[in-house]
């Protein structure tokens, strides 16, 4: 210690004492003491200075009564249950992380504080109390939260499920609801698991994608699948981005739910497929237009020529002989022929379907010969129970056969190549409406199925496009009448329409 030191020579407790007060006055936290009745014995400048009040204001008084009257709420606080002064009642220190005191000019501020009981001849003769402002640090913690939240609403707010896992271990350290939702476990059952756990691809596609996210920071494919806890797996696209946080590497994965999007994908392409299919089926109507145009003057020039020679022969030869009659056959053959390219004509007509009074026995007995060769084929049968005397009404023609057409060929594709199998085709009239119906001996129809028969775009068949019963809907619709269909008793389906009976007089 050097001559000039101002201590020199000073009594030792007066040195302990200044050093002390220097050391209280230039603390930035305020620190005041009080004795076992509560009144102030000392403050520091920086309690002073944060409670609003001058030192010789604070010194003398009841602390609690001036700064630590009130909670937060501005609630009554009874000194009785303050921490501070429960130091100089059971000798223990006491740490609050979280109260408030009050300013001179009534405003509250946070602060946390230890109250250590001061111990003098073995009695407890007051407190210390150290006290912090920390509207600082709950600011902070309050925009921690906020972002927290903010965080967490934009994260479960995602519609893709997302996550975060630990770019070392792979393992999933957090994740958001559509996660849980789209893999079907729950967050802690996904804490348990890898990344690898989660999806599949082709062998070593997904340990590939992970390092290439590691190597270039980030990476995205759609050729994955993410497997849920039922095994199913579901197209995804995944994208993922190294991310850094609390010192450590993470990589942040987006799972984004293929499965819509592919089956729209796969409608899609059935229906282009399909369009290109309606587009052949068209020019080949075409052509079957044409054909039937070209082969009806040949024909005709057949019927003539067998007629020429029916004829001859019955001048040649007397009687009714065997050549007569197979000559009749032949004539009998061609005009079915005729009548058969005549009504393939009418059908592939592509202008506007006439509207005329006609019976729908008429209307049936003309489209049976156009599905009769194709039934023939799957080795099935018609069976016909057409009313001749049912009434004429208001129909397209064309729109019925298409109705029938369909009906018939959708019950020969039901019943399969079932050997002598048939097909009932019914047309009766019952107050004053017309019926019609198609009968198989199919495996008849599922309750699924029943539910939406009639709805567009609904098929059992692989490659039907799901609109054949959705147009004969469309069709006897327009024409007022109403189609169904049920189970028959015992077994297969039958399908039903009815058309009402219109005069030439209701047409007005």
């Amino acid at each position: 210690m050097s001559d000039t030191d101002p201590s020199k020579g000073e009594n030792p407790a007066d040195l302990f004492r200044r050093q002390r007060d220097l050391i209280l006055m230039a603390s930035g936290d305020g620190i005041y003491g009080i004795d076992d009745r509560g009144i102030s014995t000392f403050v520091n400048p920086a309690a002073a200075r944060m409670s609003g009040y001058s030192v010789e204001e604070m010194l003398g008084r009841n602390l609690h009564e001036l700064v630590h009257h009130s909670h937060a709420d501005g609630r009554h606080f009874p000194s009785v249950e303050c921490p501070i002064h429960e130091a100089t009642r059971d000798g223990k220190i006491h740490r609050i992380y979280d109260d408030v005191f009050w300013r001179k000019d009534g405003t509250s501020f946070p602060v946390e504080y230890v109250s250590t009981p001061i111990w003098d001849d073995g009695r407890i003769a007051g407190a210390v109390v150290s006290f912090r402002d920390i509207t600082e640090r709950k600011r902070a913690e309050q925009e921690l939260r906020d972002s927290e939240q903010r965080y967490r609403a934009m994260f479960d707010g995602s519609n893709a499920a997302g996550f975060l896992i630990d770019a070392e271990t792979c393992f999933v350290l957090d994740e958001n609801k559509r996660t849980c939702e789209l893999f079907g476990y729950s967050e802690a059952q996904l804490r348990l698991l890898r990344a690898e756990d989660l999806f599949v691809g082709a062998p070593g596609e997904i340990p590939a994608f992970w390092r290439k996210v590691q190597r270039e920071g980030a990476a995205e494919t759609e050729t994955p699948f993410a497997v849920t806890a039922e095994g199913e797996r579901i197209p995804v696209r995944l994208s993922a981005s190294r991310i850094r946080y609390a010192n450590r590497t993470g990589l942040l994965v987006l799972a984004t739910d293929l499965s819509v999007r592919r089956e729209i994908e796969a409608r899609a392409r059935a229906l282009q497929s399909e369009l290109h299919h309606v587009s052949r089926v068209s020019a080949m109507g075409e052509m079957a237009s044409a054909m039937a145009h070209e082969l009806n003057q040949p024909l005709s020039a057949v019927m003539n020529y067998l007629a020429a020679a029916r004829r001859l022969s019955r001048t040649e030869f007397d009687g009714e002989s065997r050549t007569i009659k197979m000559v009749e056959k032949a004539i009998s053959q061609a005009s079915r022929a005729g009548e058969i390219i005549r009504s393939l004509r009418t059908f592939l007509d592509k202008g506007e379907s006439e509207t005329e009074f006609a019976s729908p026995y008429d209307v049936i007995h003309d489209t049976l010969p156009l599905i009769e060769p194709a039934v023939a084929a799957a080795g099935l049968s018609l069976s016909c129970e057409l009313d001749p005397d049912a009434p004429h009404t208001l129909l397209q023609r064309v729109n019925i056969q298409q109705v029938l057409l369909n009906l018939i060929r959708n019950a020969a594709e039901a019943m399969g190549e079932q050997a002598q199998g048939v097909i009932n085709v019914a047309c009766w009239s019952s107050n004053d409406q017309i019926w019609v119906e198609v009968a198989d001996q199919g495996p008849g129809l599922s309750q699924a199925q029943q539910a939406k028969l009639f709805q567009p775009f609904n098929t059992s068949k692989s490659d039907g496009m799901g609109v054949g019963l959705s147009i004969c809907h469309s069709i006897i619709s327009d024409h007022d009448g109403e189609i169904c269909a049920e189970n028959r008793p015992d077994g297969g389906a039958v399908f039903r329409f009815c058309l009402p009976v219109i005069t030439p007089g209701d047409r007005a």
